[in-house]
């Protein structure tokens, strides 16, 4: 079976899954893809990996941890609503190909993210772990999320292989599968 999609409304991620938040909206140069600090080839001095940012949604808050897409290899484009888990035994390296996660699960990977954007190999920048997809601040976010083979129903979700080779989002199938969001709809 191929994969599907679901729509970014019917998505929320779960917050607190990289600790609280440090940043606030106020205090990002040019919202959460300033060119100063998203996408960017070195750190900024004000920033370190692992830092999460929050952003007032019109209900509840949005989180954002700031990251390095390290492609380990020939992975699909990175691009905005893509899953990201880590590369092999780092944290802060992240890759949306399952081939190239090493020893790390990609099956209901609890580090899982979400990608705001297209990015350049090694590069830094934001990636949301919490809240409803964040459109006012990434449009890029609206629109669908790729999903496993139609299997995502109303409930948990978690990250999942793709047959596209990347990763998306399936259903939490198993007791070792770390749910990172739900669904309030199925997917197409």
């Amino acid at each position: 079976m191929a994969d599907s999609t679901i729509d970014d409304g019917y998505l929320f991620f779960f917050h607190g899954r990289f600790g609280p938040a440090t940043i606030f909206g106020k205090d990002l140069p040019g919202g959460i893809l300033g060119t100063g600090h998203h996408n960017v080839a070195s750190c900024p001095a004000w920033l370190r990996p692992g830092v999460v940012a929050a952003l007032p949604l019109d209900s509840g808050w949005a989180e954002f941890v700031y990251l390095r897409y390290n492609d380990a290899g020939a992975p699909p484009a990175m691009a905005a609503r893509q899953i990201a888990i880590p590369v092999a035994e780092t944290w802060t390296d992240y890759t949306n190909d399952p081939d190239n996660a090493g020893a790390q699960i990609t099956e209901g990977n609890p580090l899982a993210v979400v990608c705001l954007s297209t990015m350049t190999d090694t590069y830094y920048g934001w990636f949301q772990c919490g809240g409803k997809p964040a459109i006012i601040y990434v449009p890029a976010l609206n629109g669908n999320f790729a999903t496993a083979v139609a299997d995502v129903v109303i409930g948990l979700v978690c990250s999942n292989d793709l047959e596209a080779d990347a990763i998306g989002l399936g259903i939490v199938a198993a007791d070792t599968e770390f749910p990172i969001g739900y669904a309030n709809h199925a997917d197409a």
